[in-house]
């Protein structure tokens, strides 16, 4: 069996364990046929296959064509290894609340494919339930990393999600491949770094206070850098929007967020909209255009008084 097989088995058996009175809905807006083919061979080897194809929209969020928002509420499941990003559609919402699981895998490509998807989705789960509630026991997380990162923030355990890829009930959504758990950094302070930063690979350095960015440090080949310039586009655009912490053994850092803020022995720090954390009526709920995510390399992180990474190093597993 080769690895494109495994990933799609994984998908369908581990993550979804897909019956065979079932119907899956596979979406596509122009990714890699490979990819493409060998779900869809996999799928009706399992249940009955719904194929539906459309073009690729400009950002990831936008809304899928209307055929296919319906036939995403009439199915049992929707996978959508798509280029753009239907996570945080309206769509995608409807989908869930009508009782259908949703995997999403947004950007995916062969080097994830054969890497982080290639996990043992029950020992992300083992490992992302031990990061839970070991967060759940404490108050307080405090990072430094080797390049000089130095931040803290509190602990609200009622605002964190577990991504584990196992969705197995009417409703569920994930994104694939998975192994986090993530929430809001609450009164997050301190010096980040920029270790891998893709949507923004120029910034150096923030400084934030009371959740908020406060200043902007490039690297020297730039004046301005993407983040800076989002920030002045959107003042929602500053505000520390998440915290994740990665659970999955199989990942490693490639230079793509999807698979790089899972890797295990890294955290991650999100700049923006907040609404998958923060409750409607929370005045510290901010929409906002964007979402990104900053994946700190070798962090020593500690729990309260209870170390956890040791400069990357897993220690909470010993």
């Amino acid at each position: 069996m080769n690895k494109l097989q495994s990933g799609a088995k994984t998908i369908l058996d581990q993550c979804l364990k897909v019956k065979s009175n079932e119907e899956i809905l596979l979406l596509n807006d122009g990714n890699d046929p490979d990819l493409i083919n060998v779900l869809k061979e996999e799928i009706e080897k399992r249940a009955k296959l719904n194929y539906m194809e459309y073009p690729q929209p400009d950002t990831s969020g936008t809304e899928p064509p209307k055929d296919v928002a319906e036939a995403m509420k009439q199915t049992d499941v929707v996978i959508a290894p798509t280029v753009k990003s239907i996570s945080h559609t309206d769509a995608r919402k409807e989908a869930c609340k009508a009782g259908t699981r949703v995997a999403t895998l947004p950007g995916i490509n062969k080097k994830i494919w054969n890497s982080a998807l290639q996990a043992d989705y029950s020992k992300v789960k083992e490992i992302t339930d031990k990061v839970c509630d070991l967060l759940a026991d404490s108050s307080e997380v405090r990072i430094t990393t080797p390049s000089g990162t130095d931040i803290s923030f509190d602990i609200e355990i009622d605002t964190y999600h577990k991504d584990t890829g196992i969705l197995y009930q009417q409703g569920a959504f994930g994104n694939l491949p998975a192994g986090e758990p993530s929430g809001y950094p609450a009164n997050i302070s301190g010096t980040l770094v920029i270790d891998h930063f893709p949507f923004s690979p120029n910034a150096k350095q923030v400084e934030i206070e009371d959740e908020f960015v406060v200043s902007v440090e490039n690297d020297n080949s730039a004046k301005t850098s993407n983040l800076q310039q989002a920030f002045e586009n959107s003042l929602g655009a500053k505000q520390i929007a998440e915290f994740g912490f990665g659970t999955n053994p199989a990942a490693t850092l490639i230079g793509n967020t999807l698979q790089d803020e899972k890797v295990l022995g890294t955290i991650h720090i999100a700049f923006g909209d907040n609404c998958s954390y923060v409750s409607e009526g929370d005045n510290r709920r901010n929409p906002c255009d964007i979402h990104w995510d900053t994946v700190c390399e070798d962090p020593t992180v500690y729990f309260d008084d209870m170390l956890i990474l040791d400069k990357g190093e897993s220690v909470f597993l010993d």
